[in-house]
């Protein structure tokens, strides 16, 4: 082969791989690294987390016989607490509205205690052994 040839094709391959690089670099320097807590916090509702919300409702509302002394009667609650974890990074709230004062801002994996899941989009939660609230659409429940 000439070395023209040879040279063309070199370059002709180091042109394609600086493309590729300069496209990776690209992709690396546009995606979305967390959620932006100024936008509004009612989006979509986790399907798993409205199906809970239905079973709790049940089981708040169906009384429970006392045939056994560790089995809770009707007013107590469920020995066992539901669990949840932060999708992203999120704002802690103290009442059910986008327009409740920050509690906090937590990143996302934050685990936390869930007490109810409203019907509302949003979800109390115990957090720093006081009720506050989260937007549903953030909540993964772990049901540890």
């Amino acid at each position: 082969m000439k070395k023209t040839t040879i040279n063309a094709i070199l370059i002709s391959i180091i042109t394609l791989m600086s493309v590729s690089i300069c496209f990776l670099i690209f992709c690396i320097a546009t995606r979305p690294r967390y959620v932006i807590v100024n936008e509004p916090e009612t989006s979509a509702m986790i399907t798993e987390a409205a199906n809970l919300s239905e079973e709790l409702q049940q089981q708040t509302e169906t009384p429970v016989p006392n045939n056994n002394a560790g089995t809770p009667s009707a007013g107590e609650p469920p020995a066992s607490t539901m669990h949840g974890k932060t999708s992203a990074r999120v704002n802690i709230r103290d009442a059910a509205s986008e327009n409740a004062k920050v509690l906090s801002t937590v990143d996302e994996g934050t685990v936390f205690d869930i007490i109810e899941i409203q019907d509302n989009g949003w979800t109390k939660i115990l957090y720093e052994d006081a009720e506050a609230y989260i937007s549903s659409s953030f909540v993964i429940i772990t049901n540890d």
